[in-house]
């Protein structure tokens, strides 16, 4: 077995780093109590490949913004003591969350949404369903703005043309 790991390789661990470190600065700035969600995402939506940095950030986007609408909806309509009932409120809200990824032809972002309903859902005794479901979304976004802009300062002309790409495309 042959291990390629080279210039590029290289290069991608360490803007990824770099996107890292710098938004790990900036949730201690705004002092976010769960700011690993930004941490994470970030490093999760760089690529290698600029035009995958892109979908990764826009299925991440978008399958959080779905998964904590629908994990607050669910929330909302459940409010009771029976686990049960419970139980199903939740499986349900996971998948009408990955129904809607889907109808919008967006499969990937179903798993990211499926996953935010259960954090939303969940933590619905620790605060209102409403601030995780606007935290979330916010520490998501902040680790794909940082993501998105360390690529813009590294590789600007790639990142227009591969938007570009993506905007005919779709």
């Amino acid at each position: 077995m042959h291990i390629k790991w080279g210039r590029a390789e290289w290069k991608n661990a360490a803007l990824t780093a770099l996107a890292t470190a710098l938004c790990y600065w900036i949730t201690l700035a705004l002092g976010l109590r769960a700011g690993y969600w930004a941490l994470i995402t970030c490093i999760v939506v760089m690529q290698s490949e600029v035009g995958a940095t892109l979908l990764a950030s826009r299925d991440r986007l978008i399958g959080t913004a779905i998964g904590a609408l629908t994990g607050w909806a669910a929330e909302l309509a459940w409010r009771g003591p029976h686990a049960g009932v419970e139980v199903i409120v939740l499986s349900a809200a996971v998948c009408i969350a990955i129904a809607i990824c889907n109808i919008l032809h967006l499969a990937s972002a179903g798993r990211l949404a499926g996953v935010t309903v259960v954090i939303v859902f969940l933590l619905h005794g620790l605060e209102p369903a409403w601030s995780t479901a606007l935290s979330r979304f916010f520490e998501v976004s902040l680790g794909v703005l940082v993501a998105l802009g360390t690529t813009a300062v590294f590789y600007p002309q790639t990142l227009l043309s591969e938007s570009l790409k993506l905007a005919i495309k779709e």
